[in-house]
């Protein structure tokens, strides 16, 4: 699979997440990740903060035991975002 045009490099995804969650995450990169139940072996990323966030990646984690390490690095920041703004409307509700 080909990534996006619209991240030319990892500056991009960066700032792109930080413009949305005021926090840096970078990737962290596996060759082996569970997919629900399934072992498989390939390179994957997942999108970690830099240093503490608000919460949102404990939240995550919770959330999403199993379905954090992708194939694309667009896969995991879209995902991630998705997520987000579902945590971030979750605690406005509260």
């Amino acid at each position: 699979m080909k990534e996006a045009d619209f991240f030319k490099n990892e500056d991009d995804y960066t700032n792109y997440l930080l413009d949305i969650t005021g926090y840096e995450y970078l990737f962290a990169v596996a060759s082996v990740r569970m997919w629900g139940n399934k072992e498989e072996r390939g390179t994957f990323y997942q999108l970690m903060p830099d240093s503490l966030d608000d919460g949102f990646f404990d939240w995550y984690c919770d959330k999403c035991p199993y379905y954090q390490f992708f194939k694309l690095k667009t896969e995991a920041t879209l995902r991630f975002i998705k997520y987000w703004l579902e945590w971030k409307n979750s605690k406005k509700s509260n």
